[in-house]
């Protein structure tokens, strides 16, 4: 079974603890730590029959009844081992369906070596955390893909070699510097192994505390890849009020439409922007409030023609219209937040009515072009230390030529179950 291979990869590391395979002076501390959890989840979704999309993706579509179910393990596991200046971390990551649809994934396995107190050099690949954003990211540069419905899901990191430096002062105005250059290598494109030098992708990180506001100043340079500058901010207004923002310039960003029912693909520029806050009350209730504007997305009419595209494929009689629609949004206008303008919004109240071990939460995302929206509850009850159970009813909103209304499910419940070890 393909979930042999995590245990396969965490022999090498479990060996260092009980070998000795690296040789650390007398007095110097060595720590191999692993963890990790199971997710066992099963969902039902009520479909969306008249859905271009939902036609496209379910060749039996006129067969299958409008409830679908699905159940699925996503096991976790990750080792931690540190020996005074130097670690080495893994995070894996597999989703099993059935013996015949499984996968594992490496979302993180990276070195790091600390040369001096302030100076930290890593290699491998590993995730970045740019932007304050909660649910988007504009100037994420080097983040794996964020899905606003659930921020907080883990995702593949990215391979890059990094150095950073970290600095403190005693000063009243600036209280932290730190600086990260890191170099992205290209996708190996020759034969499969190699890729050219010249590809090789340049990001940079300024961050400040300057006057008790976090500030980060950040940079993206390819000559295959957009080229972005950008930047960030935070700071709490008062003790239970925080503001963030994000702010980014994209260049040479590939921007695919569809016009006259063909696709077209141009470079274009643009901005894209984040505001929101962060606000605690006395009852202990968090509010989360975002503005997202994507300067390369997608406005309400080149919508209207993209479902108007898929629409025909789905109603085409012949199967390779069908196909070629389904590949062209498949291949180009891949996750789910295409359009410009959108607004996030989530409540989370800790144990309500002194219900312990109980954390409902609600939230919406609103697409303002086309005033499709989304809304959902994540109710998480955690009886003891490691298990907890979630129950997450999704519910969408507009019509079949908006993007939140258009998606193949109109409804969706989940119910998760979760074993940390």
């Amino acid at each position: 079974m393909r979930l042999a291979l995590i245990w396969i990869l965490l022999v090498p590391v479990l060996a260092l603890s009980e070998e000795g395979a690296v040789e650390i002076p007398q007095g110097e501390e060595k720590k191999l730590e692993w963890s990790g959890n199971l997710d066992v989840k099963y969902a039902l979704f009520h479909t969306a029959r008249k859905s271009p999309t939902y036609r496209l993706q379910f060749s039996r579509a006129d067969a299958l009844s409008s409830y679908l179910s699905q159940y699925r393990l996503e096991p976790y596991l990750n080792a931690d081992y540190s020996a005074k200046d130097l670690g080495f971390h893994l995070k894996t990551h597999a989703t099993y369906l059935s013996d015949e649809e499984s996968s594992v994934d490496l979302f993180e396995v990276y070195g790091n070596f600390n040369p001096s107190f302030n100076t930290t050099i890593q290699a491998g690949k590993r995730v970045y955390s740019w932007g304050k954003g909660y649910a988007f990211n504009p100037s994420g540069y080097l983040n794996p893909y964020k899905d606003p419905e659930n921020p907080e899901l883990a995702q593949a990191g990215l391979l890059s070699a990094s150095v950073e430096y970290v600095k403190s002062f005693s000063s009243d105005a600036l209280r932290n510097f730190s600086l990260l250059f890191a170099m992205i290598p290209p996708a190996a494109n020759i034969n499969g192994r190699y890729a050219e030098l010249k590809d090789t992708d340049l990001a940079l990180k300024v961050y400040c505390l300057l006057w008790d506001a976090d500030l980060d100043l950040m940079g993206y340079y390819s000559k295959i890849n957009p080229k972005r500058i950008g930047m960030d901010f935070a700071r709490n207004l008062r003790e239970n009020l925080e503001v963030h923002g994000e702010l980014s310039y994209d260049q040479n960003v590939r921007r695919h439409t569809v016009v006259n029912g063909g696709l077209r693909t141009e470079q274009r520029k643009g901005f894209s922007y984040l505001s929101g806050f962060r606000y605690l009350s006395k009852s202990n209730t968090t509010v989360i409030g975002e503005y997202y504007h994507n300067g390369i997305g997608l406005s309400r009419r080149e919508y209207e023609r993209y479902a108007d595209f898929l629409a025909s494929g789905a109603d085409s009689e012949g199967a390779d219209a069908a196909q070629q629609a389904l590949e062209v949004s498949q291949k180009n206008f891949r996750g789910g937040f295409l359009m410009q303008n959108y607004l996030y919004v989530k409540v989370i109240q800790p144990e309500p009515f002194n219900w312990l071990y109980f954390t409902p939460s609600i939230y919406t995302i609103y697409n303002l072009g086309d005033k499709s929206f989304l809304f959902s509850a994540s109710l998480v009850y955690k009886p003891v230390t490691n298990l907890e159970f979630v129950f997450w009813p999704t519910f969408l909103f507009g019509g079949t030529g908006t993007e939140l209304g258009g998606r193949p499910f109109q409804q969706k419940l989940e119910l998760w179950m979760r074993v940390y070890f």
